[in-house]
């Protein structure tokens, strides 16, 4: 071997060594900024998760409280649907099976709110039952003139009385509507035991 190949080698040994001495000083760092990182990813994770377990906690109670709120919503609206229902049947039951009943209520809603010439407006449907004979009759009785309105109006029982100062709602709607914001709670207990 001349010198020139003992210096080759000489040089490759060294490089070998530095060279073996390097990735073992990088391995060392590199285990020494792992073990920093899962330590510091340990910590991290003992803090935050708990929080966010917490976190995980309260954003469930909250969806369970908005579904909670939208179930109460839905019932609440087909409560009012059914007892709307009632307050429409008790309308239609009246004008056709008992249609003595509803000419005595309308008369009486007429008696007791008819001003001198008022003109007595009726919905279509009641046009067989109110009639200008039965107008004649509640005139006579009350000692005020009515006449019976030739036009009918868009609404579904009760009467309008057009005077000539003012008008009077006796609509059904109306009517029903007072009577149901006062007899409401009630139907509610006979109707869902509540």
């Amino acid at each position: 071997m001349n010198n020139k190949e003992v210096i080759i080698e000489k040089i490759i040994k060294d490089a070998l060594d530095v060279s073996n001495e390097n990735v073992s000083k990088a391995q060392k760092e590199a285990d020494a900024i792992l073990d920093a990182a899962k330590q510091t990813a340990k910590e991290f994770a003992d803090e935050v998760l708990p929080k966010g377990d917490a976190q995980a906690v309260e954003i469930e109670k909250r969806r369970a409280m908005v579904a909670n709120l939208d179930c109460k919503k839905i019932i609440l609206s087909k409560k009012t649907e059914i007892v709307n229902s009632v307050f429409d049947s008790v309308a239609n039951t009246m004008r056709t099976k008992d249609k003595k009943a509803y000419l005595d209520l309308i008369k009486n809603m007429i008696k007791s709110s008819a001003d001198d010439n008022d003109e007595v407006v009726i919905c279509e449907k009641d046009k067989e039952i109110i009639t200008q004979k039965e107008i004649d009759s509640i005139s006579k009785a009350i000692g005020k003139k009515l006449t019976l309105s030739k036009k009918f109006g868009d609404f579904d029982g009760g009467v309008m009385l057009c005077g000539e100062k003012f008008d009077k709602n006796l609509t059904f709607a109306l009517e029903f509507e007072q009577i149901k914001d006062e007899q409401e709670e009630k139907l509610a207990k006979i109707l869902f035991g509540e």
